[in-house]
């Protein structure tokens, strides 16, 4: 497979392709104009011709949107493909041979993407025909799911013993050391041990690249007692060499061409999970893609970028939910896309308003989908007790804030400032103002960091030089300028100890994310920990070993702490939800107690009736039933 085209063939390409025929050949209709050539702009709406194309050069400029390039950045932009995809397009058209610079590891990929390929096909007999398999059955029957749909989306079943794919991996030509490459097969744990699956049991769900083929597996339980899973409701595969979880969107090879080509705006629909985008295309919501087994990266939006100028999140309305559609609409922002939010009704997720509604409430979900920082304000202040208090509208227009800084053009902030300024009833001069306050300090904050001093040891050097007195003198230092910073207290160290000697637990991952926000911590090693849990227990392979190849300074002696701590044996006797519950009501305690006395000593009449609640519900976490405790957890802001 190749990784390059030399840029002579590049030039040759473009000299051959007729730019004026290639655009016409998609049915766009074209009037000369002299030498040139005019047509209504395809990538915008417009009733009036601005798109101008000039074969003589091989360039075309629309004097209303400003797209411009030439023929393979015409292809690359109407069919959503990379720019090898469109070069090897039009080099076929032209009847170019091209010369690709070799790849060292094409042998090893070809064989991967062959095994992948037979994978899916052998999972998808498994589905149709096991005697094991008649509950995946029922499930995709039960979700409405047709036999059409479930071969157009390659969806099957993984046996349960480790033993049936050795023996058609042996029948096909395959050896378990390809399989357990794959990471579909594990070899036994002990000697004498049998091979084991990930994904055993599981209904299987094929990852496909851009080109369509199948390069992983997404492995879904069928298990509905929380407790009983194992490595969490989905299971992913590892990463590999034809497979990356921040380069893959799902559904991304059908849709993409659909989103380049949408009208008026090239938008596209991100929905959360896999039957959630399968259900959207099923329905004719054919821009429908989603991330894969991973939160929504910097990588999955350019990708997403090189086909959509805008996108619409139809993510689920808890609180998981709502914090990772802040998340990925500050991503999109950064890289310049427009973001709407869409409202789905209580207890719905796409694929249950579909199916229950029909696509007619779904597209008026999507028709009524409002703007991020719409999104922003609302699900701040309706956390709010008095949302219309000062503090309540501070603390909104804080977070609006530091999700409109992210946003890369200018023309788009000034203009969620303004919407900001209209929803807060704030000045927009100044939100303004303050938004210039936050990028002072945020440069201040970056000038003040010292500089690491010449004869300071590098990476490589002995332990015992990293962690002379000088060295560590300094790391305190600076750690100590951010309470983030600080060590982790002995509960906070307790917690992480117990989720790793614990292990992966859909359960407890679904706890986290719902009562356990970033702000519950005092040190930011400990948010960092929890994080890296809940993605592996979600079917990140080894995040959790991961952490000490991005940790720094002290936080990897946290890390060894945690790793070979050994009240976890006691800890794994009792039972795992009770154990959390406990610890979140330790950890919240302690999260109110900091607010608390963060809290100016004298102030107003309404800062006292909040210390007063806020003295109130502390005392209430501690001895409350959990029902009653998880309602203040999922109610109650702490950031300041």
């Amino acid at each position: 497979m190749a990784f390059g085209i030399p840029e002579s063939t590049i030039e040759e390409i473009k000299v051959r392709t007729d730019l004026a025929d290639l655009i016409a050949s998609y049915g766009i209709q074209l009037k000369r104009a002299g030498g040139s050539y005019k047509a209504c702009c395809p990538f915008h709406h417009e009733k009036t011709p601005s798109f101008n194309i000039q074969p003589a050069r091989g360039l075309y400029h629309c004097f209303g949107c400003g797209e411009s390039g030439d023929a393979i950045k015409f292809v690359m932009k109407y069919e959503g493909l990379t720019f090898i995809e469109a070069a090897k397009k039009l080099a076929a058209a032209a009847n170019i041979a091209i010369e690709e610079k070799s790849d060292p590891q094409a042998a090893e990929r070809k064989r991967l993407i062959q095994l992948h390929a037979e994978l899916a096909a052998f999972y998808q007999r498994c589905l149709c025909k096991a005697q094991e398999a008649v509950a995946a059955r029922n499930y995709l029957a039960a979700r409405d799911l047709s036999p059409e749909v479930v071969e157009r989306f390659q969806i099957g079943y993984a046996p349960m013993r480790a033993e049936s794919m050795l023996t058609w991996a042996d029948k096909h030509g395959f050896t378990a050391a390809e399989l357990e490459s794959a990471g579909v097969i594990k070899p036994p744990r002990y000697q004498g041990g049998r091979w084991f699956s990930p994904f055993a049991g599981r209904l299987m769900f094929s990852i496909r690249d851009r080109s369509g083929r199948v390069i992983g597996f997404s492995g879904r339980t069928l298990e509905t007692d929380k407790s009983k899973m194992r490595g969490g409701k989905y299971v992913n595969s590892p990463e590999t060499i034809i497979f990356r979880k921040s380069n893959v969107l799902y559904a991304f090879d059908i849709a993409a061409g659909k989103i380049a080509n949408a009208k008026p705006i090239r938008e596209a629909i991100v929905c959360e999970g896999q039957i959630d985008v399968i259900r959207c295309h099923a329905c004719g919501f054919d821009r429908a893609i989603a991330s894969q087994g991973t939160a929504f990266t910097e990588e999955h939006v350019q990708i997403l970028k090189k086909v959509a100028d805008a996108a619409v999140l139809v993510f689920d309305g808890d609180a998981a939910g709502r914090k990772a559609a802040i998340r990925t609409g500050g991503a999109m922002l950064a890289a310049g896309m427009a973001v709407r939010v869409a409202r789905m009704p209580p207890d719905d997720d796409p694929d249950s308003l579909l199916r229950t509604k029909g696509p007619g409430a779904f597209q008026a979900c999507l028709d009524e989908a409002e703007s991020i920082v719409a999104f922003q304000v609302r699900i701040v202040r309706e956390a709010e007790p008095n949302p219309d208090s000062y503090d309540a509208i501070y603390r909104a227009g804080r977070a609006v804030l530091e999700l409109v800084k992210r946003c890369s053009g200018s023309v788009m902030r000034a203009g969620l400032l303004h919407e900001a300024s209209e929803l807060l009833k704030i000045p927009v001069a100044a939100l303004e103002e303050d938004m210039e306050k936050m990028d002072v300090a945020h440069v201040q904050a970056k000038s003040s960091q010292k500089p690491v001093p010449e004869d300071a040891p590098h990476d490589g050097g002995s332990s015992d030089a990293q962690d002379s007195p000088s060295t560590v003198a300094r790391q305190q230092s600076e750690d100590a300028s951010d309470p983030a910073n600080n060590p982790p207290p002995e509960a906070e160290m307790a917690f992480m100890e117990f989720l790793y000697g614990n292990g992966p637990d859909g359960l407890l991952a679904d706890m986290l994310e719902s009562y356990a926000p970033a702000a519950l911590f005092s040190c930011r090693f400990t948010y960092t920990f929890t994080d890296a849990y809940v993605r592996e227990t979600r079917g990140e392979m080894d995040a959790m070993a991961g952490l000490s190849s991005t940790l720094t300074g002290a936080d990897v002696r946290y890390l060894e702490k945690i790793f070979i701590a050994k009240e976890r044996a006691a800890l794994s006797e009792l039972e795992p939800r009770r154990i959390l519950e406990d610890f979140l009501r330790r950890l919240w305690t302690d999260a109110v107690r900091r607010r608390l006395g963060a809290m100016p000593i004298r102030g107003d009449d309404e800062l006292e009736r909040r210390r007063i609640s806020l003295s109130v519900q502390m005392r209430k976490l501690k001895s409350a039933p959990w029902n009653v405790a998880r309602s203040f957890m999922t109610e109650t802001s702490l950031d300041q």
